[in-house]
């Protein structure tokens, strides 16, 4: 069975059709999400295990951009196969809650994949196992289709400018952060690569150095604290977008009741 977004194939043809998928969209330089549902078996016990795995890229976007590529494997044992399902249709829904205008360049922390370009695969035993346990696969692919991008409005065209000029004063901050940070190791009793290692080891190094310069340490709590001011104000740009968004995007079911997502600035 093949429809719009939802793709049923005999486990020999389906590898060629999730590569041929990938390979349209690169020709036509789209991002992709890539779907898949996969039943196998535990060799020991031989008891059922559901894989879900998705693919998305997003190398059309912004090539550094750090949400670029990512790939989830996540595996369903008995009693969980109902989550399985679920777990398609909010993967879906991640990835296309927030508004789709290629003009855009920057507007969204998640993902800016139209649901065109995504779509979800699996063998016919697979899909047969589903139907076995109750799970619609007519259903699944309704939900599946059901949920589409949301053109992007003068509104969030805004938000998107704003975001934009952060993003900016976020990234000259932390190469401010980055140069005090290299001084204060330069004094550290121990030799670090400061900007190989996160904030909290950091900062937990910083605090048993004894001879680094008072001047230093105040200047990094400054560059700090305008860090976070900015990050909390790209929080908010995101948040605003997805419930601009959310609310005009056809929830099936199984996603009725999805928490707002964490806010992720990219």
């Amino acid at each position: 069975m093949i429809t719009k977004n939802v793709i049923i194939d005999k486990p020999q043809r389906l590898e060629d059709e999730i590569e041929g998928f990938k390979l349209d969209a690169i020709d036509e330089e789209k991002n992709y999400t890539a779907a898949r549902l996969r039943l196998c078996r535990d060799s020991q016990s031989h008891e059922p295990v559901l894989f879900y795995s998705q693919e998305l890229s997003r190398n059309f976007k912004n090539p550094e951009d750090p949400f670029a590529r990512r790939h989830l494997i996540r595996a369903f044992v008995p009693g969980q196969f109902e989550a399985a399902a679920d777990e398609v249709i909010t993967g879906k829904f991640q990835d296309a809650l927030l508004a789709h205008k290629p003009a855009i360049s920057d507007y969204s922390p998640l993902s800016d994949i139209h649901s065109e370009k995504m779509s979800l695969f699996m063998d016919e035993e697979t899909a047969q196992f589903l139907e076995d346990q109750e799970i619609r696969i007519d259903g699944l692919s309704e939900d599946f289709q059901g949920i589409e991008s949301v053109s992007a409005n003068p509104y969030m065209e805004g938000i998107a400018l704003d975001a934009s000029q952060l993003k900016k004063e976020l990234a000259k901050i932390k190469a401010q952060c980055a140069v005090i940070k290299g001084k204060m190791a330069d004094h550290f009793e121990e030799p670090i690569e400061p900007n190989l290692i996160s904030e909290d080891v950091f900062a937990e190094a910083l605090a048993r150095q004894t001879k680094v310069p008072q001047g230093l340490v105040q200047s990094y709590m400054l560059v700090r604290e305008q860090m976070n001011e900015v990050e909390a104000q790209l929080g908010e740009f995101d948040a605003a977008v997805f419930s601009e968004t959310a609310s005009k995007i056809r929830l099936p079911k199984a996603v009725e009741s999805f928490p707002l997502l964490p806010a992720l600035a990219s």
